[in-house]
């Protein structure tokens, strides 16, 4: 029914309410009385207005009304004279008089943003009164249909009610107040004596409403014990049209859309209610900023994470979504974050400041001084301050008197400095004193200037952990610490007690950092998808994301922002992240670390339509910590959380692996145990025999129970797989000189062949396949030098696995551990993008080729030869063949001299102690050799130098000769070279065919060279 409230008239309503005046207490007098009147037009959402206040003699008012239409205003003295005063548009501000004065103004106000005025209910938040710059006493009066029930801010509840009129009548001063009525169903709970609880609920929500007043019940108590008495004789929880989350004086605004949300009853609902205590009854001067909305988070969100064993994730989000959503551009002092409203510019950054920055500032005082002070501090503030508005200036006041000392200096820093500490720790020593050890490090604060800071230090020892604290307020502080262990590592600040910039491990990936990105990349498949995906598109509006379709190929660009990818069926999603395994009938979320930066994010987005999308994109806010969601009609049906390291981590020595010796077999029972497996890997280091050994000994025995046995070898490019067909297939007829040389084994592979000869030739007497593995060197290095697939050719683009996953848990960590072993051994300059992506292309495209030939030969069973970081279970191929194929696979890996990788279990499934072997040192020439073509463009190797170390120079060998044969076998090439050396030993001697000088002075020589030991040019890869 469309209602239009007129059936009162204005001045009726203005006698009531200056009746209502009449029964203030003489304790409000202090303040200026202000009475608002209203009437509705329910139809055209429009509300009309008066509001009268009293001006007392010498005081200023200024009034702000930026959205209203003043239809009258009247100014009238002590006399009763009315003041010239011309109609105002906007805003008022009236100078002091000697005498008393009235104000009386007649405004409009139109629905719209937060206010509602319709048949289905009317809420006014925003500034639909005239505001006044200092706070005063309200009234008021407001005709509502007779189905109605309102709330507003009131000394009683229920509201008096005369027919259609309500009145409310607030005690408290305050600038602004708030007005909200419906078809509301009511209940009431009493807390204790002189306290209830009330909910004003629609039909829809009824049910949820004993509940509701249950938990605010229990969360009344609670603040009670903690702050003292409940600062008003009621409560209402109201619910609302719109997804609101306000805590106004006596009652709390929540949205139907929330209201069904587990954690609101739990979490949010006790937050509106410390509100009741800090930022209602003790307000806020907001002139000096705002302080409520932190302190309330941390006694209201930390709280009950704490309580549930969840402090130090609770503190590691609110750093990580400060660090989100705060950009070095962007940032503000905490003294400067005034408001939470969602409509300022950089909102949640300025939120993040005020809820997260002050949260932690709360955390770290409570830290520094202790539970016992922190407590009294809050209470002394509740009490002080009731009835009265508190700047950041008084809470330092009421925490140094309860702590006993002075805390200015530490308020200073955190709230008019921008900036949060960094720390590190360097020059890291294990010394002993009275024979015990000590340990000591020097401890960093890479801020411009340090802070005071009290930092716990985890201490990790074979006996168990234990926690000191250090004091440091320099900018270098030497730390020494006794223990009675030796440590094998320490964290920096493994409870996240203070605001700080986190390490790459501690930030874990979480929807939140895609949210508060600033310029993010949202990559689409095709522009006919753009409109699916919109709404999300529309939540990262502010954060000026770019938006690019039809990206083929993947460059180092990709490495510098931020993801947002739509759809898992495109190229560069399947690039990075493989084909996502989503469910098809809703949206889903997937927050991983960037594979190619580790420093940002990169979230995979898939939804079959716009209808999922949309109905999900509201709720998204609600769920920024987690690292990935599911939704199906706008309902979360899964959600998970990235878990990761805490604190700063310095580690000083490694407790080895172990295990019971009874759980040894013989090598005859782990054969047994892999011969389920249809592939087996045997990782390798290289230059290792005893590990090539093993491999054959594995190959041996395998095959006698598979007769259908194939070996991959990493070793060989898949160009190379002709030319293995015909030495380990064929009749024979191809030699193994003509092998290495047909398959470029030497301009490939480098490594000393004789380490693979003997598996060869096995493979080539029981005509077993050999399959080349690898990718093509020139592809790898392209990738790595260019930063992505975007540097090779479209024809090269095509050869390679669509499909490409990056994103295995610990890949990247250990890609970029390996990558700075290269670069600083020399070996190496790309950038890390490109390294992680040559790497995954080598990995993906054995994975591939493996599962390629196993679906080509369903009989067939495979062992994989190729080094340990490839063949690692984890991360590595393995779980690569596992996405493309369910079979059975088993890990070996060769324990050498004794010794075992930290993380043996992520490698392998079962390992050996195979007993070391030495490969005899290569013969050598003693030279350094250039290739050249002769004068008929015949390829030659040339003489650049000779070395110390051999027997060239005693041969009579010259810088400047060209070789043209080795024991009468022509040396065209490096591989020639090593071919005819191949079976030599030191000490064998060798006759070399030479061309000396040049044109008519040409000489062919033949010399006798002893072959030598050579140190090596290069450490072994």
């Amino acid at each position: 029914m469309r209602f239009f409230v007129n059936a009162i008239p204005l001045f009726g309503l203005l006698l009531a309410a200056l009746l209502a005046f009449s029964a203030r207490p003489a304790t409000a007098a202090a303040a200026g009385h202000y009475q608002l009147t209203l009437r509705f037009d329910l139809d055209n959402g429009r509300l009309h207005g008066t509001a009268l206040l009293d001006i007392a003699a010498g005081e200023p008012l200024s009034l702000a009304f930026p959205e209203l239409t003043i239809t009258d205003s009247q100014l009238t003295n002590q006399d009763g004279a009315r003041l010239p005063l011309p109609t105002p548009q906007g805003g008022l501000d009236l100078p002091a008089a000697i005498g008393s004065r009235s104000l009386l103004l007649s405004f409009i106000a139109e629905a719209g943003g937060e206010n509602q005025i319709d048949p289905g209910g009317i809420v006014l938040t925003d500034n639909w009164h005239p505001v006044p710059l200092q706070p005063r006493l309200f009234t008021l009066t407001a005709a509502i249909p007779a189905h109605f029930t309102a709330v507003s801010e009131s000394d009683q509840f229920p509201l008096p009610r005369q027919g259609e009129r309500v009145m409310a009548d607030f005690s408290q001063p305050t600038s602004r107040i708030h007005f909200v009525a419906g078809p509301y169903r009511s209940g009431e709970q009493v807390v204790r004596e002189g306290l209830a609880v009330h909910s004003l609920f629609f039909p829809a929500e009824e049910h949820l409403a004993e509940g509701y007043r249950q938990a605010a019940a229990e969360h009344i108590r609670r603040y009670e014990a903690l702050l003292g008495p409940f600062p008003y004789s009621h409560y209402v929880i109201t619910a609302n049209r719109q997804p609101t989350g306000y805590g106004m004086p006596t009652f709390t605004l929540l949205g139907q859309a929330v209201l069904r949300l587990p954690f609101i009853r739990a979490t949010s609902l006790g937050h509106e209610i410390v509100h009741s205590w800090f930022g209602n009854a003790v307000a806020v001067d907001s002139s000096r900023g705002n302080w409520a909305e932190g302190l309330t988070t941390f006694l209201s969100d930390h709280t009950f994470r704490e309580e549930e064993g969840d402090a130090v994730e609770v503190r590691r989000e609110a750093i990580s979504r400060y660090l989100s959503w705060v950009h070095p551009d962007s940032v503000i002092p905490l003294q400067q974050f005034i408001s939470a409203s969602h409509s300022q510019p950089m909102a949640e950054g300025r939120r993040a400041v005020g809820y997260q920055r002050g949260a932690m500032l709360f955390a770290e005082l409570r830290q520094q001084i202790g539970k016992t002070a922190f407590t009294a501090g809050l209470r002394r503030l509740a009490a002080d301050y009731r009835g009265r508005q508190a700047s950041w200036d008084d809470l330092e006041r009421s925490f140094s008197t309860a702590a006993g000392r002075d805390l200015a200096p530490f308020f200073r820093a955190r709230l008019e400095r921008s900036e949060i500490p960094k720390l590190s720790a360097e020059d890291i020593r294990v010394e002993y004193q009275d024979a015990r050890p000590l340990l000591s490090f020097s401890l960093l604060q890479h801020s411009m200037e340090p802070f005071d800071l009290v930092l716990p230090v985890q201490i990790d020892t074979a006996a168990g952990s234990s926690m000191v604290t250090v004091t440091t307020a320099a900018a270098r502080t030497r730390v020494r610490i006794p223990l009675a262990d030796v440590p094998l590592g320490f964290r920096l600040d493994p409870e996240f007690s203070l605001l700080r910039q986190l390490a790459a491990d501690e930030f874990l990936p979480a929807w939140s950092r895609l949210l508060g990105a600033k310029s993010p990349l949202i990559l689409l498949g095709r522009e006919e998808e753009q409109k699916v995906y919109q709404p999300l598109i529309d939540l990262l509006a502010d954060n000026t994301p770019r938006l690019e379709t039809g990206l083929e190929a993947t460059g180092p660009e990709l490495a510098e922002q931020d993801l947002l990818i739509l759809g898992g069926d495109q190229p560069v999603s399947r690039a990075l992240f493989a084909l996502p395994d989503h469910p098809a009938d809703g949206l889903t979320i997937e927050v991983r670390r960037h594979p190619l930066n580790p420093d940002r994010v990169a979230v995979l987005v898939t939804s079959p339509n716009q209808e999922q999308t949309v109905a999900a994109a509201r709720l998204l806010r609600h769920y920024g910590r987690y690292t990935y969601l599911e939704f199906h009609d706008g309902r979360n049906r899964a959600k998970e959380m990235a878990a990761g390291p805490a604190g700063l981590f310095y580690p000083i020595s490694e407790l080895p692996p172990g295990g019971a010796t009874s759980a040894l077999g013989d090598f005859a029972s782990v054969v047994a145990a892999l011969r389920p497996a249809r592939v087996v890997y045997v990782g390798e280091t290289h230059t290792s025999l005893s590990d090539h050994r093993l491999q054959l000994r594995l190959i041996e025995s395998l095959h006698a129970s598979h007769p259908d046995l194939a070996i991959g070898m990493e070793m060989f490019p898949a160009s190379a797989q002709p030319v293995l067909d015909r030495y380990t297939l064929g009749d024979g007829s191809l030699n193994e000189a003509d092998f290495l040389k047909e398959s470029g084994y030497f301009d490939v592979w480098r490594f000393d062949y004789r380490l693979y000869r003997d598996i060869l030739n096995y493979a080539r007497r029981h005509r077993l396949p050999v399959l080349a593995l690898n990718l093509d060197r020139q592809i790898v290095s392209a990738v790595s030098r260019g930063g992505g697939t975007v540097s090779l050719d479209p024809e090269q683009r095509r050869t390679l696995p669509i499909d490409r996953d990056l994103s295995l848990p610990g890949y990247g960590e250990r890609l970029a551990r390996v990558q700075r072993q290269h670069l600083q051994g020399g070996h190496g300059s790309s950038g890390l993008a490109g390294f992680i992506q040559a790497q995954a292309l080598w990995d993906e495209t054995m994975a591939a080729t493996i599962v390629d030939y196993l679906r080509r030969h369903p009989q067939h069973r495979l062992v994989v030869l190729a080094g340990t970081e490839h063949t690692r279970k984890d991360s590595a191929i393995p779980p690569r063949v596992a996405r493309r194929m369910a079979i059975p696979q088993a890990s070996v890996v060769n324990i050498a001299a004794g010794t075992a990788p930290a993380d043996l279990a992520g490698q392998a499934d079962f390992f050996f102690f195979a007993e070391p072997a030495e490969l005899g040192e290569p013969a050598k020439i003693g030279v350094v050799l250039d290739p050249q073509s002769g004068k008929d463009g015949q390829a030659l190797l040339t003489i650049n130098e000779l070395s110390p170390h051999g027997k060239a120079a005693a041969a009579g060998l010259l810088a400047g000769d060209r070789i043209v044969s080795i024991e009468g076998r022509p040396v065209a090439d490096f591989a020639d070279l090593q071919i005819a050396l191949l079976d030599r030993r030191v000490g064998d001697t060798v006759t070399l065919t030479v061309l000396r000088g040049a044109g008519g002075e040409e000489q062919r020589l033949t010399l006798r060279v002893e072959l030598s030991r050579l140190p090596p040019s290069r450490p072994p890869l």
